[in-house]
C-alpha cells in the first residue's frame, strides 16, 4: 500500500471521500502513477494531483480507472457527481471558503456521526439510483441503434453497388491497431500524421519503452506506438526546465520542457519501426544526452521518484 499524504484540510467533505476511494482503488491495482498515466489518457502529475486533493479528477479519469481495477462504475460515479458539486460550489464561494462544520450529535459532541451521516448515504444513493437510470436509458437506446444497423447491413448485403469490406475505398481500421486477431486501436493518427501530436490525444494508447538512458540521475525514454507508427521521448526524475526532445532519422524533432513535478514527454515524430527515433534530454544544468535507435525489446519503464 502507499504512503500517502494527508489531504489538504480545506478539502471538502465529499471530494475527500472519493478521493480516499480512489486511493483505494490504486492502492488494488498494483499501479505505479507512471504505470496509470500510460494506461489513461491523463499524465502521471495529473494522478498525483487527483489522488492528493489537488485538483478534482474529470469524471473520464474515473471511469478509465473503474475499467482497470473493475470497480463498481455506478458508485463511483455518484461520488464524483457529489465531488463535482462541491467542489463547483467552493470555487464559487471562492478560496477562503471553509468546510462546513461536523453536525451535533444528540449529545452536543459534534462528532459528525449523527444527523449528518444518514442524509449522505441518502445522497449517496440517490446519485447512484440517476446513474443506473440514466444508464438504463442510454442502453435502452443503444439497443435501437443497434437494431437499426442491423436492417442497414442486411440491405448492405443483398446490394451490389459500393465498395466491399476489402475494398482500397474503405478506411483500413487495422493498419493502425494490428493483425484482426486483436481490437484495433481508436487512434487518430497514423505515421506521417502523427507528427507533432500529442501521444495521449491520439489515442496512441500501445506505447512502450524501446530505448532507455540516465544522466545525472534523469531517466531519459524512447517510446513507440505500433498501432500509431510513431515516437516521442519521456524523462523522469526531471527538474522544472528540463527538455525531452525526439530526434527521427528524417531529421523531424519534437520536443517540451518539464514545467512542473519531475517528468514531460514530447510530441510525435513518425517513426516506421523504433530504430527510426531515438530519445534525447537537455537538463537545466546544461547536460546533453541521447539513447539509441529504438530496439525490439520492450523495456522495463524507470522507477516512480521516492518522495
Amino acid at each position: 500500500m502507499a504512503d500517502w499524504k494527508p489531504l489538504p484540510d480545506e478539502l471538502d467533505l465529499d471530494t475527500r471521500n472519493l478521493v480516499e476511494q480512489l486511493r483505494r482503488l490504486k492502492d488494488r491495482s498494483g499501479l505505479s502513477l507512471v504505470a496509470l498515466a500510460d494506461r489513461t489518457l491523463h499524465s502521471k502529475s495529473s494522478w498525483e494531483r487527483y489522488l492528493n486533493g489537488k485538483t478534482l479528477p474529470p469524471r473520464q479519469a474515473i471511469e478509465s480507472l473503474v475499467l482497470i481495477v473493475g470497480a463498481d462504475p455506478d458508485r463511483l460515479t455518484a461520488l464524483w457527481y457529489l465531488a463535482e458539486q462541491s467542489w463547483s460550489c467552493r470555487e464559487t464561494a471562492g478560496p477562503k471558503a471553509r468546510r462546513p462544520e461536523p453536525a451535533a450529535t444528540a449529545n452536543g459532541t459534534g462528532t459528525g456521526t449523527g444527523t449528518a451521516a444518514a442524509p449522505r448515504g441518502a445522497r449517496i444513493r440517490r446519485a447512484a439510483m440517476s446513474v443506473w437510470s440514466t444508464r438504463r436509458r442510454t442502453a435502452a437506446a443503444a439497443a435501437v441503434l443497434v437494431a437499426a444497423g442491423a436492417v442497414l447491413v442486411g440491405l448492405r448485403a443483398v446490394s451490389d453497388n459500393g465498395p466491399t469490406a476489402h475494398s482500397p475505398d474503405r478506411p483500413n481500421r487495422l493498419a493502425a491497431g494490428g493483425t484482426s486477431g486483436t481490437a484495433p486501436l481508436d487512434t487518430t493518427c497514423f505515421e506521417d500524421s502523427c507528427t507533432g501530436k500529442d501521444p495521449k490525444q491520439a489515442h496512441c494508447a500501445d506505447a512502450w519503452t524501446a530505448a532507455l538512458g540516465r544522466t545525472h540521475g534523469v531517466y531519459v525514454e524512447l517510446r513507440y506506438s505500433d498501432a500509431c507508427k510513431a515516437a516521442w521521448a519521456r524523462i523522469s526524475w526531471g527538474r522544472t526546465g528540463d527538455i525531452a526532445e525526439v530526434v527521427a532519422v528524417s531529421g523531424a524533432r519534437r520536443h517540451d520542457r518539464v514545467h512542473y513535478d519531475t517528468d514531460v514527454y514530447s510530441p510525435m515524430v513518425a517513426a516506421d519501426t523504433p530504430s527510426d527515433a531515438k530519445a534525447c534530454t537537455t537538463l537545466t544544468s546544461g547536460a546533453h544526452d541521447c539513447t539509441d535507435p529504438g530496439g525490439t525489446i520492450h523495456l522495463t519503464e524507470p522507477p516512480e521518484p521516492t518522495p
